[in-house]
């Protein structure tokens, strides 16, 4: 499956309007998998980093069973090391908060990652995660936790996309609610390198992540849904 045509996508997302900051001064992304953060949101915290914002990666699960490859956990926590520098590169500073949760089984802790969210969140956050129907069960359950800690906190939150752009359908797809944030040069420069260094899951004969989806993540915008509760 192929999934949806960029036609069909452009179509659907040419009304958005431009993304807008929240009152925050710090930068918190829920990441199910390293790479989540960067083909998701790398734009937005390659932006915030820019800015001289603070932000904090939240890395949920440690990706550990995307294949079958030998000691797949350590090499990707080493791929999001790289790709937090390659974001950061001087400006800003970027922490990761590893939280090691099974991959793959996140439904069944959604009540363990809210419980760290809800400890660590600020009311002046701007957290973003996954889309709430982004088609990956460990989406939905970072999704569900970022909500009901952001609401315990009064942070703001928006969702990005990731599998959605593969699997929704352009005209009914729940991105088109969303905001549009065009990258500046840098930031786009810095998504770019810091998504090349997931080579785990973009390069080999089956990728993960293929070449018809790198096109989606890697445009010169990213999408950002506010929910309905939140400001």
């Amino acid at each position: 499956m192929e999934g949806p045509t960029e036609s069909a996508w452009s179509a659907a997302l040419g009304s958005l309007r431009q993304f807008r900051w929240p009152d925050c001064d710090r930068l918190v992304v829920v990441s199910p998998h390293p790479d989540d953060e960067t083909l998701g949101a790398g734009g937005l915290i390659a932006t915030a980093a820019l800015l001289g914002m603070e932000v904090m990666i939240v890395s949920v699960s440690d990706g550990e069973r995307a294949s079958d490859a030998h000691d797949l956990a350590a090499t990707r926590r080493a791929e999001l090391d790289a790709a937090v520098g390659m974001l950061a590169q001087g400006s800003g500073t970027i922490h990761i908060d590893r939280l090691h949760l099974p991959d793959g089984g996140l439904h069944d802790v959604v009540d363990e990652i809210s419980d760290h969210l809800t400890t660590r969140l600020r009311s002046n956050d701007l957290v973003v995660a996954p889309l709430a129907d982004d088609g990956h069960s460990d989406h939905v359950a970072c999704a569900e936790a970022a909500l009901s800690a952001a609401l315990a906190n009064s942070a703001s939150l928006r969702s990005f996309p990731v599998w959605a752009w593969h699997c929704h359908e352009p005209a009914t797809s729940s991105t088109r609610l969303g905001e549009r944030l065009d990258l500046a040069t840098e930031a786009a420069r810095r998504k770019l390198a810091a998504t090349q260094c997931f080579r785990s899951q973009t390069e080999g004969p089956s990728p993960v992540v293929p070449p018809r989806m790198l096109v989606r993540l890697q445009r010169s915008f990213e999408v950002y849904v506010a929910n309905s509760l939140q400001p």
